[in-house]
């Protein structure tokens, strides 16, 4: 007698096919979060040479084209106190394999920058795996992260950063991947993530030091966890001390930094590096979140998603929502502090860090909405309201003319003589536009007219008015008026 066949699993039909996937959350997000890097990739390498450099910029170029990494070093900290060299080495040995072309050394930033996105996936999906009460909020975390993502993906500020020679790509590359390691610190324990926390705790503060905002935000996280135990809350099991240690352990890796990191602080106060930040009304927090979130339409709707999302979750990720939300108001509170305690720092670029909670808790309103169109209408929204304006940014935004200034002066001046830069700081960028034999002609001013016949001129507003009356003065003739330069002579 034949023996009769095995059942066969039933098979699906297209229909039913389609219908999963239509349903599934997992692919919505994965689908999600290609479309962002997609998108967010074009926006950073979209004609990315075609402004100018910037003064700033310039100074990242200057430090990164010493002739080796111990110059590189002692450049940095002359002319961009405030971190450590990670940034100023990596863009060095880049520019050793890539050159320093605009394009070129915009690239490492935008590469960044796209790598970023994914990590902000990761990130968000890792706080609600960790933080989450129950399965239901890591399942949510997948598709909060990949909302997020897309936020940051196309959000202006996000993109103007990351096509920019400076180090906050690469800080926040490392502040996302210790967000995600100390999340899974708390949860999981082991040495990896560990280790993993003060390593990238390291990283991140190094690169930049304002890091160090997001830092002590979650230093109070984990003060509130463990008063929150010792009341007899539940917290899930946390190891909150296990975290607390491998935070000490990352300031601890750079002891033998911590004078110079004392003497950088010290000497970008001194100097006026951070003189143009003045300060703002109390109000900052929210003026800055509805400027930098992408204007008053996208703010309010990231808001009613932020409030929305914290209703519908609250039960099953409560502790994942108040880390987003101390992850956006942290930084900004301890800015202020700053602020108003010892020197004003209220600027949208130190607490970057910020907008990505605000994009988490976004993303975690986005995730609750349960039908598949209305998820696919609010990526589209998104899209919608930051799209355009990155767009005419890209296509219609100026720098300073600073090549066509270098252009102008060094043709008005004979061999051997100087070109004065006014403010001294733009200095670098000048000698960027400069012909590579004549680079040293370029000197920085600020005070006294100077022995240059010619003189570049930049008159931003925090310039005081009695220098600015003075340089025009000693240089009372207009060669030519640049798009906000100008290019003097005695």
């Amino acid at each position: 007698m034949a023996p009769s066949p095995l059942p066969q699993p039933p098979r699906w039909t297209y229909a039913e096919t389609g219908l999963w996937a239509w349903r599934s959350p997992r692919l919505f997000a994965l689908v999600l979060v290609a479309v962002a890097v997609i998108l967010g990739a074009q926006l950073r390498l979209y004609r990315l040479a075609r402004l100018d450099m910037s003064a700033d910029e310039g100074a990242s170029w200057a430090g990164a084209s010493a002739p080796d990494i111990r110059q590189v070093v002692a450049m940095e900290q002359q002319l961009d106190p405030g971190k450590l060299a990670i940034y100023d080495v990596l863009l060095h040995e880049w520019i050793g394999v890539f050159g320093d072309s605009l394009f070129a050394m915009r690239a490492m930033s935008a590469a960044l920058g796209t790598i970023a996105i994914v990590l902000v996936f990761v990130a968000v999906r890792g706080v609600c795996r960790s933080l989450g009460e129950d399965g239901s909020a890591a399942s949510m975390g997948e598709l909060a992260g990949a909302f997020a993502a897309l936020l940051y993906a196309v959000n202006l500020r996000m993109v103007v950063s990351d096509r920019t020679v400076r180090m906050y790509p690469l800080m926040m590359v490392a502040a996302l991947l210790q967000v995600t390691f100390f999340a899974r610190a708390q949860r999981r324990g082991t040495f990896l993530n560990y280790a993993g926390t003060a390593i990238l705790t390291a990283v991140m503060v190094a690169t930049n030091f304002t890091s160090s905002f997001l830092l002590i935000a979650e230093a109070l996280w984990l003060e509130g966890l463990l008063l929150a135990r010792d009341a007899g809350a539940r917290v899930s099991g946390l190891k909150a001390l296990g975290a607390a240690v491998a935070l000490m352990a990352g300031i601890v890796l750079l002891l033998p930094w911590w004078p110079a990191v004392f003497a950088s602080s010290q000497h970008a106060v001194q100097a006026g590096f951070i003189n143009w930040i003045g300060a703002k009304p109390i109000s900052w927090p929210y003026t800055t979140l509805r400027i930098e979130a992408g204007g008053n339409k996208l703010f309010w709707t990231l808001a009613v998603l932020s409030a929305f999302g914290v209703w519908q979750q609250w039960s099953s990720a409560r502790l994942a929502l108040a880390f987003f939300l101390l992850w956006t108001a942290g930084p900004m509170l301890v800015v202020m502090a700053i602020t108003y305690l010892k020197h004003p720092m209220e600027s949208p670029r130190y607490v970057i860090i910020s907008f990505v909670g605000l994009f988490a808790l976004a993303g975690v309103g986005a995730s609750s909405v349960r039908s598949t169109a209305l998820r696919l209408a609010l990526v589209v929204l998104f899209i919608h309201l930051t799209v355009h304006p990155a767009h005419k940014w890209l296509r219609h935004s100026r720098e300073i003319a600073w090549r066509e200034a270098a252009t102008v002066a060094i043709e008005k001046t004979a061999p051997g003589e100087t070109i004065s830069v006014v403010p001294s700081y733009a200095v670098n960028v000048v000698r960027y536009y400069l012909p590579r034999d004549q680079r040293d002609a370029a000197v920085g001013v600020d005070f006294g007219c100077g022995s240059s016949r010619v003189l570049i001129l930049n008159v931003p507003r925090w310039m005081p008015a009695d220098q600015s009356t003075r340089m025009v003065s000693c240089y009372p003739r207009i060669v030519q008026s640049l798009f906000r330069a100008e290019v003097r002579a005695r």
